[in-house]
Order: structure tokens, then C-alpha cells, then sequence
């Protein structure tokens, strides 16, 4: 057991609810100004650590970070069209505004739209409503105005492959419990559908998870 403080002042000083009061406020005015509070602060700072401190510290941080690591998910959550869609955090480098796209001469793939400009690189701009048969949507109806101000470029990146796609909005990275994310339907057939790992729900949204292998492998496909 540690040291045991003597915590007059909460009993008799300015923060007690008791009717008694310590004689000594009349002089000093506040128990912060009284020695006996400043040399109770003084021992708590310099009293000896617990034997088991840093043994209780390294257990307790371990298992924290085995249980962020194992049971949930950091996933940053957009909307395509009228589809809420999720990515992994680690894939996602950068969230930018919208840039213009410069075309490509001569290219044929439909996914790849051409050219953007980001800080001095140019990237491949490509449409992930196309490759994933997603329409522009029609559930949200907003001017043109809001709909510039809500737009966003994502930029993804994994072994050394980048590609850039625009979102119609973003509402920022969540941390998913793993047992809240639920299998895709066997039914669901659509090119959307065949690219998720999973759904969960998200303040009333119902968000796809999108398989990052999957995803990308596809995506590679269409530079062939």
C-alpha cells in the first residue's frame, strides 16, 4: 500500500461540503496557498513507484493493443452514388479536393479516365462507380454548388500502385468492431457485391466493405 495523504481539503478546506472549516483559510485564503496541500503534491510526485508498475503497465498496453489489432477494423467510409462504401485506412494515403483529369490519347478502358495531378505527380484518375456498376445516384438531389463542396479525390496505394477515384462524399475514418461486420449476401451478383468482404451498419447506413485485394487486382486489370 502507498502512503496514505492527508486530504484536509476536502474535508475541512474549500472544496468540503461540511460545515467545519480548517482555521488556517482566514490566513491564507485558499487551500492551494497552504503548505500542507503544497507538501501533499510534493510526496505524490516524488514517491517511490510500485514494485509492479511497469509490469502492470506492460500487461495492460499488450493486450490493448492485441485487442485493437485482432478485433477491429480502421476504416475510412465514403459515399459512391448512392452506395456508402468503406476502404481500409492503410490503403488510403491521402484525401484530396478535386483536381481537374487530362485525358489519355488512344486509351480504350473504360475504368481509367486519365490523368490528375497531385503535389507535382501525375497519377491514373480512374472511376470506381464504373468499375463497380454504380450509377451517379438519385437519392441525394444537391445543386451542383453542394455537390463541389462535398466531393472528394481518394488517393489508394498498395505495393507500389496508386490509383485516384473521386467520391461523392466522406464522412471520415471509424473503427469497426469485426463481429459487427456481416457476410454479403450469397444472392447479391452484382460487380458492387462480388468486390465486398463484407456490410455493417454505421449511423443508420448500411456500408460495404471493400476487399483491398480484390479491388486492386481488378483495377490492375483494367491497365492491360
Amino acid at each position: 500500500m502507498g502512503e496514505q495523504v492527508d486530504n484536509c481539503w476536502s474535508i475541512i478546506g474549500v472544496w468540503s461540503k461540511g460545515d467545519e472549516k480548517c482555521p488556517r483559510l482566514e490566513d491564507v485564503l485558499h487551500c492551494r496557498n497552504c503548505e500542507v496541500y503544497s507538501s501533499a503534491g510534493r510526496s505524490l510526485l516524488t514517491r517511490a513507484i510500485p514494485e509492479d508498475y511497469q509490469e502492470s503497465w506492460t500487461v495492460l498496453l499488450a493486450r490493448e493493443e492485441v485487442n485493437k489489432s485482432n478485433d477491429s477494423l480502421s476504416i475510412v467510409v465514403f459515399r459512391l452514388g448512392d452506395e456508402w462504401l468503406g476502404l481500409p485506412t492503410m490503403i488510403v494515403k491521402e484525401i484530396s479536393e478535386i483536381r481537374p483529369v487530362h485525358g489519355i490519347p488512344n486509351s480504350k478502358s473504360a475504368v481509367v479516365k486519365g490523368l490528375v495531378n497531385v503535389r507535382g505527380e501525375l497519377k491514373l484518375w480512374v472511376s470506381m462507380g464504373t468499375l463497380l456498376s454504380v450509377d451517379k445516384g438519385e437519392n441525394y438531389n444537391f445543386t451542383e454548388l453542394r455537390k463541389s463542396f462535398l466531393e472528394r479525390l481518394v488517393i489508394i496505394e498498395k505495393d507500389g500502385d496508386q490509383f485516384v477515384f473521386p467520391v461523392s462524399e466522406i464522412i471520415g475514418t471509424h473503427r469497426i468492431w469485426k463481429d459487427s461486420i456481416r457476410d454479403v449476401p450469397a444472392t447479391a451478383a452484382n460487380s458492387m457485391y462480388s468486390h465486398l468482404a463484407g456490410l455493417f451498419e454505421l449511423d443508420g447506413r448500411h456500408v460495404g466493405v471493400l476487399d483491398q485485394e480484390l479491388l486492386l487486382n481488378s483495377l490492375r486489370r483494367t491497365l492491360v
